[in-house]
């Protein structure tokens, strides 16, 4: 998951910093995260385009309206927090519109992702996208990584990855960021697992703010229940018991199973069932046993032959993914692992520090350090 907006709703919806007043110094943050954005309902984000417009025509997996609702829910000035939440209200219903209009033109519930940064950056599952996506030279614009200057290569995507990342960007400035006719021409087309669990999660969120300031929560229901029944009928794998995203471009499921095809149990999407198959399938040595000496949950399954645990979203512990997993377990009774990932993120921190991500196998930890969401998570987790 990217950082920009994403990293933002966790950090203002989880460091007590930003809530101590409820609403005073944090409000002018608050608001750079819900109110900046495109005429068409889309969030901006902060990198300069082809046509020097200032964004890159990607967004964000949607935790806004969880984000605001979980800030009021904290707040110690309920007053000031409620005027903030029917600011927010408004801007909420666009961006969500947006992606239903833009990113789900059939109506099918489930919104489309067309950028690897609008879920994990190189996780495992776009690798049959990108065996399509066979780049000549003039293909790609010229770009400088900078990560690989702070952070050794091997711990981060490819150059290949970055390549991909680069003309997809270039490709929606081509467009001039036209939805129709950016989808006609994109060869990353998904209906991502962890993206319509969150949008569904938001749905009921939004609902919820609905309902605090008086207005109609029923719109909001229904497009959570639409997207949950979406997810359940198009993106389940009953052989295998978890839920697997849909590559648009190719018609087909993607059969790569990662640690985000357990995030609709954050929404309350699977019934009983389907919930119990899929703890079976956590509960295991592919991601990580209760009582195993690991710590969980790796982002991809361990026996699969191209499973890197310290390569970025290719095996590595992320603290968000953790910080789901951990209320959905707990929405579905979960307990007992629920608890063990709250002690994993304890310790991984405690014994390695702050950072970005972790090996599931030594707790050593990777990329940033000082990371801001991992501590907001902790905070959260611990408050």
């Amino acid at each position: 998951m990217r950082v920009l907006a994403g990293s933002q709703c966790k950090r203002a919806s989880q460091t007590r910093q930003y809530i101590v007043t409820a609403s005073g110094n944090a409000l002018p943050i608050r608001r750079t995260i819900i109110f900046h954005r495109l005429p068409s309902g889309k969030p901006r984000e902060s990198h300069r385009s082809q046509k020097n417009r200032r964004t890159s025509g990607v967004i964000q997996p949607p935790v806004h309206a969880t984000a605001v609702l979980h800030m009021y829910r904290q707040a110690q000035d309920v007053e000031q927090s409620r005027s903030f939440l029917a600011e927010a209200f408004p801007h909420l219903k666009v961006w969500h519109a947006y992606l239903y209009r833009e990113r789900d033109p059939q109506g099918q519930g489930l919104v489309f992702i067309r950028h690897p940064w609008e879920s994990q950056d190189n996780s495992p599952i776009w690798d049959p996208i990108y065996q399509r996506m066979q780049l000549k030279p003039e293909d790609i614009p010229a770009y400088t990584r900078v990560d690989t200057k702070k952070v050794h290569a091997d711990l981060r995507p490819r150059n290949a990855d970055y390549d991909r990342y680069a003309y997809l960007v270039k490709l929606f400035a081509t467009h001039d960021y036209n939805e129709a006719n950016i989808a006609l021409d994109c060869p990353f087309l998904v209906q991502d697992v962890l993206f319509n669990a969150l949008l569904c999660q938001g749905n009921r969120d939004l609902a919820e703010v609905a309902r605090i300031l008086g207005e109609d929560p029923i719109p909001f229901e229904q497009l959570a229940e639409r997207t949950a029944q979406a997810i359940n009928q198009k993106l389940w794998d009953e052989e295998h018991g978890i839920y697997i995203g849909f590559d648009l471009v190719a018609g087909e499921s993607i059969h790569t199973h990662a640690a985000a095809g357990f995030l609709p149990l954050f929404a309350g999407i699977p019934d009983v069932d389907r919930a119990r198959r899929k703890y079976r399938y956590l509960n295991s040595s592919c991601f990580c046993r209760v009582d195993e000496d690991t710590y969980p949950v790796p982002t991809y399954d361990r026996h699969a032959s191209d499973f890197e645990p310290s390569r970025y979203w290719r095996g590595p512990i992320w603290m968000n993914i953790d910080w789901l997993l951990y209320h959905g377990l707990q929405r579905y009774g979960f307990i007992e692992y629920a608890k063990r990932i709250q002690q994993s993120m304890i310790d991984l921190v405690q014994q390695h520090g702050f950072y970005e991500y972790y090996n599931p196998l030594s707790g050593e930890g990777h990329g940033t350090d000082q990371f801001s969401w991992t501590a907001a998570l902790l905070i959260d987790l611990l408050s």
